[in-house]
């Protein structure tokens, strides 16, 4: 097995368990976690239907081309990560900031959107620089305010982070891998994967530490 197989491996696997972990933690009370747990389940449909595309098992508009995957993955992450760090906001000042700040990405994103000839079959770098961006610069303030707060979800908010400023680089040069060696490929791929692999893992430590607090809670009641 190839270090490139066993990133795969490794990503689809923390995939799976943390989609699991996080539907536990909302169904036990984490409502918080809902927006992650949706995007979670997205992602694996969106690998589900990239290892159909891949192996001709079905085509878009005739062709083999997960462009569409694409789309409905980034539209998701924002969404969901987008509400996910407003949600937990406390600051009324710093919701409204980030409730013009998403407005303004999300319309950059539908413009660029407009502008493509062949929604189905064509990447669109842009969607990811302003999508992604916003999201970039919502979890650097929501941490900025955790350094300060001893509350919050700080596991979580860098596993976003990680992973939306390696999703913007990696969409914004799909475009420069057309013809290339596969080995090259592969290789972006497995770096791409490694940096999902650690938002995993920091999402399931924020889970843990869920579970963990809900664990003490309990405890104070059943002392009292």
């Amino acid at each position: 097995m190839s270090i490139s197989d066993f990133i795969a491996d490794l990503y689809y696997l923390l995939l799976i368990l943390t989609t699991i972990v996080f539907s536990v933690s909302t169904v036990y009370g984490a409502r918080k976690f809902l927006p992650i747990t949706i995007c979670l389940i997205i992602g694996c449909l969106c690998e589900f239907f990239t290892f159909l595309i891949r192996e001709h098992h079905i085509l878009i508009m005739g062709e083999q081309n997960n462009a569409i995957v694409g789309h409905v993955y980034k539209w998701t992450s924002f969404l969901t990560f987008g509400f996910f760090l407003y949600s937990v906001q406390k600051s009324k000042a710093v919701k409204r900031l980030f409730v013009y700040l998403f407005s303004i990405c999300a319309f950059i994103g539908v413009c660029s959107q407009l502008m493509i000839k062949q929604y189905f079959l064509q990447n669109d770098p842009w969607l990811a620089f302003s999508l992604m961006s916003g999201v970039i610069i919502a979890s650097m303030i929501y941490y900025i305010k955790l350094l300060k707060d001893t509350e919050g979800y700080p596991y979580i908010t860098t596993g976003i982070f990680l992973v939306s400023g390696s999703f913007l680089i990696s969409s914004a040069v799909n475009g420069t891998y057309v013809d290339v060696d596969l080995e090259v490929w592969f290789f972006r791929e497995s770096i791409n994967r490694v940096v999902l692999i650690i938002m995993y893992v920091m999402f399931l430590l924020g889970a843990y530490l869920f579970f963990k607090k809900e664990d003490s809670f309990k405890l104070q009641r059943i002392q009292q």
